[in-house]
């Protein structure tokens, strides 16, 4: 009878969950508010366009690959079948965003787990309500996880598995206390096999998190803080089921030479050898902007970006330093860890910043951003944890200042954040295609444009103008970029091996125009010198330019 009961009784779930989903919905609502209605060259979404075609046409797009979100987004963008596929994968991006916001209300509420009895017993439902989704809401406003999420990137996705690993070291610490702690064999019996799971769920997030991206290694020294100064004490057994998942996540990275080795319409790299796969991966194309700056270049990336009140307004950033003050005073090892984990996030951040010399650096703020959100949380414990006369005084500060920061957030970014009304890339893409001539061959050495014109040839425009063919002219200079046009484009006319010179995409440019010119119409998005100087005229269209061959005079023909 008790198990029929069991069954009648309805399925309740717990108020961290419903604070999550409500976080999660509220930050989706605005990020569609803010959403891009296209492919977008704005807050640094260059490679929009490229990643986007990647994912409709199960492609590979730039190192290091990314093949998780590929493959995930080639399910959203047929299935979610709304609006442009631009649209679609735009709001893949707000969706983890809006997720990573809502894990982070439950890493929050679990973090409080940690703290000694006595000012657990301070922190009511309620506080422990406010400053969870205060944190959460915190996050999802900040100003360049906001931005990151109205546009295609792969970072929300990072994002969420960042929140998600979070969530779960700090789950692992509270099981390992209660191991500690608990003498009742059906219970360590429970709390045993709920850190087999949380181990399971840690080795298959992490492995998948680095298949989107891999600064996802960098969270290696701070799981391994959690696992060996938390004591968790994992059984043979889990370590190695933790090692099977995380093998089993690496494992999506067999999505690149397998696709490529399928000739898709997008193959950057051809990683279907050892040799080119190795090469995606590692990012060695973008090598050379790795440890390139000087002590001075270094601190002035940092101190450019790496700005708390710029992400999370002045209130967010006030109550982020005194939950990061409580944490450092803290003398409770569980709480210790969860400091150094989230210092070795921010720490994270900061060598990123400092060693790759990179335009749009944004992406990895992320950790940093995260760790500062996961503080302000705790700002409701540095208030409520004072001499019992200034409890209800603290309490009410608190409050105000959890309740505010999300909202000054959410108005103080908006105007900057929001990309509701921003067509520039859109406009260019279709005023392009509909001025080409047919059977044009299109040149562009500038990422955006070329990007952005891959999405047009490969998904909008794919029935109507499969006679354009668009160069991206750094591919020409190598191998396998050669190999894939020939293979796409077998009419046009390619050097036979890469060309060799000062200006290279130069070079090459001027050398695909000479030996087509004659039988095809050309655009190219920048004047050649050096054909300019030999008599050939460049004639805007847009921000192309139409390419004429030299007119001979009578002379000449003579």
């Amino acid at each position: 009878m008790a198990s029929v009961d069991a069954i009648k009784k309805p399925f309740r779930l717990s108020l961290p969950v419903y604070l999550s989903l409500w976080v999660g919905l509220v930050s989706l609502v605005v990020y569609i508010m803010t959403l891009s209605p296209g492919v977008s060259w704005a807050h640094h979404s260059e490679d929009s366009g490229d990643l986007i075609t990647a994912c409709w046409t199960l492609g590979i797009p730039h190192p290091t690959g990314y093949p998780l979100f590929c493959m995930v987004g080639w399910i959203w963008s047929h299935v979610v079948a709304i609006g442009t596929v631009a649209w679609r994968m735009n709001l893949f991006s707000a969706f983890w965003g809006a997720l990573a916001a809502a894990l982070t209300v439950r890493a929050v509420w679990a973090s409080f787990s940690l703290l000694e009895t006595n000012i657990q017993s301070r922190l009511t439902p309620f506080l422990k309500a406010v400053a969870s989704v205060s944190s959460g809401l915190l996050l999802a406003f900040a100003t360049d996880v906001w931005k990151l999420s109205v546009v295609t990137e792969v970072y929300s996705l990072n994002l969420f598995f960042t929140a998600l690993i979070g969530w779960v070291l700090i789950e692992l610490l509270i099981v390992a206390r209660n191991i500690d702690a608990e003498e009742n064999p059906g219970e360590l019996d429970r709390l045993g096999r709920r850190r087999g799971q949380l181990i399971l769920w840690l080795g298959l997030s992490w492995g998948l998190a680095m298949s989107n991206h891999l600064t996802s290694l960098f969270l290696l020294p701070g799981i391994l803080v959690v696992w060996i100064f938390g004591k968790v004490h994992p059984k043979p057994k889990e370590i190695g089921i933790g090692l099977l998942w995380l093998s089993i996540g690496l494992l999506t990275y067999l999505y690149l030479p397998i696709r490529s080795s399928m000739n898709p319409a997008l193959d950057w790299g051809n990683p279907e050898t050892l040799e080119n796969f190795l090469w995606v991966v590692s990012g060695r194309q973008f090598r050379m902007l790795m440890f390139s700056m000087l002590p001075f270049q270094m601190l002035n990336q940092i101190m450019r970006y790496s700005s708390i009140p710029g992400e999370l307004g002045s209130i967010g950033a006030l109550a982020a330093m005194l939950g990061l003050i409580k944490l450092l005073l803290a003398r409770n090892s569980g709480i210790v860890i969860l400091l150094v984990y989230t210092m070795l996030l921010t720490a994270s951040s900061f060598y990123s910043l400092a060693n790759y010399a990179i335009w749009d650096p944004e992406g990895y703020l992320l950790p940093m951003i995260w760790a500062s959100a996961i503080w302000a949380g705790w700002g409701i414990v540095f208030l409520v944890d004072a001499p019992r006369k200034l409890v209800p005084i603290g309490k009410f500060i608190a409050v105000l200042i959890l309740i505010s920061a999300p909202i000054f957030g959410l108005t103080g970014h908006w105007h900057e954040v929001d990309l509701s009304g921003t067509r520039e890339a859109i406009q260019f893409g279709e005023e392009s295609f509909e001025s080409f001539e047919e059977n044009a061959v299109v040149l562009e050495v500038r990422y955006e444009r070329a990007f952005t014109l891959w999405y047009y040839r490969e998904i909008e425009y794919a029935d109507t103008r499969d006679d354009v063919a668009v160069i991206f002219v750094e591919h020409a200079g190598f191998d396998w970029g050669l190999e894939l046009m020939r293979r796409k484009y077998p009419d046009l006319v390619l050097p036979d091996e890469v060309i060799v010179a000062p200006d290279k995409d130069a070079a090459i440019a001027a050398w695909i125009i000479e030996n087509n010119i004659e039988d095809r119409p050309i655009y190219i998005g920048a004047i050649v010198k050096s054909l300019s100087d030999k008599g050939y005229t460049f004639i805007a269209v847009g921000l192309l330019y139409r390419v004429y061959p030299p007119v001979e005079t009578e002379s000449q023909s003579f």
